[in-house]
């Protein structure tokens, strides 16, 4: 009999988007899993924690089973917060759970708990899992319960979801793990593209096909987010240790014994006591040079037995101690049966002293390494994610489109306003095909509380003058000038112009547009949001006083632009004095606007 924990009960809220996506954007392969709960799941409906094989379940609308991705870290917090479900857990006492005896910042924490809370589609201003106690930690409020031991089942090969826009990424992906296996030629692929684009997804479907075609090792690491310092060769580490404590760790811990003490005693609950202390002894004084020397000779050796594929994911996160790891292995002359897959967002690597900048550039240059920058889903590509794996599926008219126009091609958003469509019954599935609710020209498409969150967190890291630049930008549209922001933000132009430029070569937020002619025979600068949605929640997170004051601040400079014709711009300043509170001068616009169209 199952047990009912006696917990605070919320409502939880219909998160099915009918889709098979899982709420994390990014992954669009979602796999489907028919078996039953056991002695070693905690359920808190409609998901499940299998404490066993560390992954979670979300049960579908057709009472199927679909595994949702959750990274190790993230994974450990869940756990550790429902199996203390009903009090408070504090920070301290979540980072001495899932670090013991590593230093980390507890604002390590802020990103891992939203992306639980992005996985679970929970709500932090109205929560259903975990409520966040401010200044002293987490609760997790929703009922759980252990699940009584299932009657044995026969196991089932999960179903597979087709991952589409990405053919030729795989192909040179397969290609390089080829060179990899046949002739020994150590490959390091660097995976990149814009947060949400499917680094991830690729990287997971690769693992996939290349595990299914040849016997072969898969160690994985996450760089982490940190502040004020961080671990050296930390995913190196992470990596290793899921090595060490695979199948076939033995083999791998007695390599590192004999081969590269300076990096197995970083793993005290592998090794004895007697063989720790001699360890100890042997690596005193140890310098970095040796660190590198000893797990390159000794990766060589454990490939020797078997590939490797060794996956390093976020190094825009990185510590420098990681990327001269990186760049030792590809300089490498000896033969090893070895694929690093990094991913990494370009945006955070080109910001100037960023550890793996200049590493990557010189590895390029000398044909050391590959890049696979990813693109946006295009429109048909969405629909062919839409069909799905049935042939007889349909998509209604209009509905690829509208999509690619809101997502503008991104995975994570696309999926994200897919969800969002379902959730309020804009649309739904029936008989594996998706059907329209209302008409499509009736959607009315708001930014999911997920991705604004994941927003929000990049615009804290602009400084005040950039936030304050951007935020002028957002009142006159995707595209903006630089003269007309600049007086809105109470900036000179060449001033704004730096900080856009700034930002644009760091590709993060904006990007350099067409220069704009203006009628006053100045020439502007002109940018844009690399997203739409980038625009909305800048302009959103105003107040509606402040957004006013801009909006009648822009009118004024574009009557002093187009001083000389007024009725070019008139739809424009109509649009600006209504949104700035001021109806009779609007309405002046709006009708030289349609004096203008009716000529």
């Amino acid at each position: 009999m199952a047990t009912m924990s006696t917990i605070m009960i919320r409502s939880i809220p219909n998160f099915q988007s009918g889709s098979g996506a899982e709420p994390k954007g990014p992954r669009l392969v979602t796999v489907h899993h028919h078996g039953s709960a056991s002695a070693n799941t905690i359920e808190f409906p409609p998901f499940r924690l299998d404490t066993v094989n560390q992954c979670l379940w979300r049960r579908g609308a057709n009472g199927e089973d679909e595994r949702v991705p959750l990274k190790p870290k993230p994974f450990a917090i869940l756990r550790y917060l429902v199996d203390h479900a009903g009090r408070l857990v504090t920070q301290d006492e979540l980072l001495d759970a899932v670090w013991p005896d590593t230093h980390v910042q507890p604002e390590v924490l802020k990103r891992h708990m939203f992306e639980i809370r992005e996985v679970l589609g929970d709500d932090p201003r109205n929560p259903t899992y975990i409520e966040t106690l401010a200044r002293r930690g987490y609760q997790f409020i929703a009922p759980v319960r252990h699940a009584a031991p299932a009657e044995p089942r026969t196991a089932e090969i999960p179903a597979r979801t087709k991952i589409v826009g990405r053919d030729q990424q795989l192909g040179d992906l397969r290609t390089c793990l080829q060179k990899a296996l046949g002739g020994g030629q150590r490959q390091i692929v660097f995976v990149t593209g814009e947060p949400g684009i499917g680094k991830t997804t690729l990287v997971d479907e690769f693992q996939r096909q290349a595990s299914a075609a040849a016997p072969i090792r898969v160690a994985r690491g996450q760089c982490v987010e940190g502040y004020g310092g961080k671990e050296a060769y930390y995913p190196v580490l992470e990596a290793l240790s899921s090595l060490c404590r695979g199948t076939e760790g033995d083999s791998v811990v007695r390599i590192l014994g004999a081969q590269a003490p300076t990096w197995l005693v970083q793993f005290p609950a592998l090794v004895r006591r007697e063989q720790r202390e001699m360890l100890q002894r042997e690596i005193q004084g140890a310098t970095r040079q040796r660190m590198l020397r000893e797990i390159c000779e000794a990766l060589e050796t454990i490939t020797s037995e078997k590939p490797l594929l060794l996956v390093l994911e976020d190094l825009n996160w990185t510590d420098p101690s990681t990327v001269d790891f990186i760049s030792a292995l590809a300089r490498g002359r000896g033969a090893a049966k070895l694929m690093v897959i990094g991913t990494y967002r370009p945006a955070e690597v080109l910001v100037p002293g960023h550890p793996l900048k200049a590493v990557k550039q010189d590895l390029l240059l000398h044909q050391l390494c590959r890049k696979l920058a990813l693109e946006p889903l295009r429109e048909e590509e969405i629909s062919a994610y839409l069909a799905g794996a049935s042939p007889d599926a349909t998509v209604p008219d209009g509905l690829a489109a509208l999509l690619h126009r809101r997502s503008e091609g991104n995975p994570l958003y696309m999926v994200a306003a897919l969800d969002h469509m379902s959730q309020r019954g804009f649309i739904s599935r029936e008989n594996g095909s998706w059907r329209l609710n209302v008409p499509i020209e009736e959607i009315d498409l708001e930014v999911p509380e997920s991705l604004r969150q994941m927003i929000e967190l990049q615009i804290e890291q602009l400084s005040k003058e950039e936030l304050r630049a951007l935020e002028a930008a957002s009142v006159t549209g995707t595209v903006f000038s630089a003269a007309l922001s600049a007086g809105a933000a109470n900036m000179d132009v060449e001033h704004f112009e730096s900080l856009c430029e700034g930002l644009a070569r760091r590709h993060y937020i904006v990007r350099s547009a067409d220069v704009l002619n203006a009628p006053d025979a100045s020439d502007s600068e002109r940018y844009e949001f690399v997203h739409a949605l980038y625009r909305e929640v800048l302009y959103r997170r105003q107040s509606p006083g402040h957004r006013a004051k801009l909006h009648r601040q822009v009118a004024g400079r574009l009557e002093t632009i187009h001083a000389q014709g007024l009725s070019d711009a008139a739809a424009e300043l109509a649009h600006h004095f209504d949104r700035a509170g001021d109806a009779l001068r609007a309405t002046e616009y709006r009708r030289l606007a349609a004096a203008k169209a009716a000529v």
